[in-house]
């Protein structure tokens, strides 16, 4: 009937993608025999997702693979940006703003129009600034391939909230100005002979 042949295709979609992640209890052939006398050969392979998300040492993805998806590019990375300008690079800024708002109540629209537009000219530098846009992306990288290496998940949200950096003992710019990728948890104890083969980043 129409209802089986149904039910018969989604148990047969759902063992496939459990096979793919590795979840499924059954093995499966791992040949196939063509109809026309062709002989065995080898499966077909159609994964859900792309081949350096899965394996790696842990299961996790492959470390080695520093190129970004389209929702890593945007908007991952460009939120993390104003994260950071917001929380690490233009808190002077914010907080006059924020403090011209709760003053002013509803007139903040004209009232607080040159402490906005500072706050927002300070994030706009940093965005416009190609040292800044390559340095986040790398602490992402960074981040995402030592967890795929150790398992160590480094949190920066907590609850949709942008967990703070301790700008004091962790200053976010060094000597020059530059911003400073931050150093994931566990980097120091996991590397203790200098970066893995997949950065060449120094936390420094």
């Amino acid at each position: 009937s129409l209802l089986q042949e149904s039910e018969k295709r989604v148990r047969m979609g759902n063992m496939l993608f459990n096979r793919r992640l590795g979840t499924s209890t059954e093995d499966g052939p791992e040949l196939v025999h063509q109809e026309d006398g062709g002989g065995a050969q080898p499966k077909s392979e159609y994964r859900i997702f792309k081949q350096h998300m899965y394996g790696g040492p842990r299961g996790l993805g492959d470390p080695t693979y520093r190129g970004l998806s389209k929702m890593e590019e945007d908007p991952m990375i460009p939120q993390r940006m104003r994260d950071i300008t917001r929380t690490q690079l233009c808190v002077d800024m914010v907080k006059e703003f924020s403090e011209c708002s709760r003053r002013e109540g509803f007139r903040m629209a004209w009232k607080c129009r040159e402490e906005k537009d500072c706050m927002v000219q300070c994030q706009k530098d940093w965005f416009d600034n190609p040292q800044f846009v390559s340095a986040v992306t790398e602490e992402y990288l960074n981040e995402r391939s030592h967890y795929r290496e150790t398992g160590i998940k480094q949190k920066r949200y907590n609850r949709g909230a942008f967990i703070m950096r301790d700008i004091q003992s962790d200053p976010p710019l060094d000597t020059t100005g530059e911003y400073r990728p931050q150093k994931p948890q566990g980097w120091d104890g996991s590397y203790p002979d200098g970066p893995p083969a997949w950065t060449s980043y120094r936390y420094d």
